[in-house]
């Protein structure tokens, strides 16, 4: 009972047959359709940003775009987990929440880390223009990749969140204030941007506080 899903769609959550393991998230079974969604997340709220208390989420996942850049991915930490989390068409995570994540959105290839207090969020997208490291990251291919956030709290309003591939760090966003925080559950989940089905593969997720 440590993990629980949001499946509105019929989509599914089961256990990877393949070499490695893990899980399968698939957001359609059947009749695949345009926002379609399927999530993964911990059952209780858990986590919570609050000062002297550093958190790490961090995951290795791996998807294939089934239609060029259609797919819709998130995974971090994030408040009250339901339906459109990840918003329809595109928009990305849901537009007030509690929490940090990395994302992809519908009509994008590259990835994107955003933290949230409430409805002020704090975006950017891992274009070269953008990355610390001065490449652009491509969101899914055939190798798992592995996403690290660390948030690391400041004082008792401010914190700084770092965001990492491959143990690379691609974004550090300093100084957000969390005055509104509210208790975390770790999340992964996946939304067809097409008729299209977009399974994601998870093959470690862990949060540590």
């Amino acid at each position: 009972d440590r993990w629980i899903t949001v499946l509105t769609d019929s989509g599914s959550v089961a256990l990877r047959s393949a070499a490695g393991g893990g899980i399968e998230i698939k957001p359609s079974d059947g009749t695949v359709a345009d926002n379609d969604e399927a999530y993964l997340h911990t059952t209780a709220e858990q986590f919570l940003f609050a000062d002297n208390k550093p958190l790490i989420v961090e995951a290795d996942i791996q998807f294939s775009e089934a239609n060029t850049d259609d797919a819709n991915v998130m995974f971090g930490v994030m408040d009250g987990i339901a339906a459109n989390a990840l918003q329809d068409n595109g928009a990305g995570p849901k537009a007030s929440y509690s929490g940090a994540v990395f994302f992809k959105e519908d009509g994008e290839t590259v990835w994107s880390v955003e933290n949230s207090d409430g409805g002020t969020q704090k975006t950017t997208q891992l274009t070269a223009d953008n990355s610390i490291d001065g490449d652009a990251h491509t969101a899914g291919s055939s190798d798992f990749q592995r996403l690290r956030i660390e948030v690391n709290p400041v004082d008792s309003t401010n914190l700084d969140i770092s965001f990492f591939i491959d143990g690379v760090l691609v974004a550090k966003h300093k100084d957000q204030d969390y005055a509104n925080a509210t208790e975390l559950a770790v999340v992964i989940g996946a939304k067809n941007g097409d008729t299209n089905l977009e399974t994601i593969n998870v093959r470690r997720l862990f949060c540590f506080q």
